[in-house]
């Protein structure tokens, strides 16, 4: 008698991160989830991992599937990487296409390129979907879901616990009823706790409180300190907050531009031995209150860098006008080019 086939179970998203390997890197990976910051540090540490920087330009594309016919991505796909081992393909939102382009796609997932490694991610839980339940069975899937309120104080605490800092157990409470499950704006919550509480490292219910009181969203200023910190899911995750909430993306270049030229006249008086924060501070018109965090940002970058940053800024800010490609992925290949190159 036949046995009834067993159906794959899904990794969770520190499952996933354990098993990355260079060398063992599976064809195509299927993320899901609504947690869209889990979506954006597992695909950068995918990129991390299986594409060499000198080869990128070759062998890296990321769609959205809006934008991207299924056949150009198999296409892609299927065709053998350039000087290197391993092509990268990333596919955003694949439940955008209709059936006969999920078919297409399931059909590669089933026998994929070794060559290739393919991600595709869908935003939410899969609910339904001949096609799309088919490449879960066939791929490593992934499930970024949310994390449930139960989940969240162990969160905290471990995560407070990495940048050598305590909480108190109140505090932890507060947080989590102030913001929510949402890992993106828990981190951005406590990185403003921390820049406030310098330079203590025990945060107090107080703290939290007086911070969240302030904000509970993203700020253009956040996407810049994250852009300054080379942190890419961080700002990929801002990015989209704030575009989804409306914010323009011209706007947003023109704050990355004086943000990054701040950076760079930093490097520049350094280099001229005009290093005091108050000397800082003249020059770049920042409060000296942050002349640190910048300083420290501006060592992120050589001088080089910052030059060649501008001109990104300006063919993102072309390919904005003239509608070269949609806005959202001119603004994530645009933190692509500032954060990885």
């Amino acid at each position: 008698m036949a046995q009834a086939k067993t159906k794959k179970k899904s990794l969770t998203y520190l499952q996933a991160v354990q098993q990355l390997k260079k060398d063992n890197l599976a064809p195509v990976y299927v993320i899901f989830g609504e947690e869209k910051f889990l979506h954006d540090e597992l695909i950068c540490k995918i990129i991390d991992i299986s594409i060499e920087p000198s080869t990128r330009d070759f062998n890296f594309d990321l769609f959205y599937a809006s934008d991207v016919d299924v056949e150009k991505v198999v296409d892609i796909a299927s065709s053998y990487p350039m000087m290197a081992d391993r092509r990268l393909v990333i596919v955003k939102d694949i439940h955008k296409y209709k059936a006969p382009a999920l078919k297409h796609l399931a059909e590669y997932v089933a026998k994929p390129s070794k060559s290739t490694c393919l991600v595709v991610t869908v935003p939410e839980k899969i609910k339904s979907g001949k096609w799309i339940n088919s490449m879960v069975s066939s791929a490593v899937a992934v499930d970024c879901r949310q994390l449930y309120e139960n989940e969240v104080v162990t969160w905290i605490k471990n995560y407070v616990q990495v940048k050598k800092m305590e909480i108190e157990i109140q505090a932890v409470h507060s947080l989590q009823e102030q913001v929510g499950t949402s890992l993106l704006n828990l981190v951005n919550e406590l990185e403003k706790v921390q820049v406030n509480i310098h330079p203590r490292t025990k945060i107090s219910v107080a703290d939290i409180q007086k911070i969240t009181s302030i904000s509970k969203q993203s700020t253009v200023f956040e996407l810049c300190d994250a852009v300054g910190n080379k942190n890419f899911p961080k700002s990929i995750s801002i990015l989209n907050n704030l575009l989804d909430r409306g914010e323009k993306p011209t706007g947003v270049i023109v704050q990355l531009t004086r943000h990054l030229a701040n950076l760079l006249k930093i490097r520049e008086s350094i280099r001229l031995r005009k290093s005091s924060a108050k000397e800082l501070a003249a020059v770049t018109k920042v409060n000296p209150y942050f002349i640190n965090k910048i300083k420290l940002q501006a060592n992120n970058f050589k001088s080089e860098q910052l030059r060649q940053a501008f001109d990104y800024l300006a063919t993102a800010d072309l390919h904005l006008k003239t509608g070269y490609q949609q806005p959202k992925l001119v603004m994530e290949l645009l933190l692509y080019n500032l954060i990885k190159r």
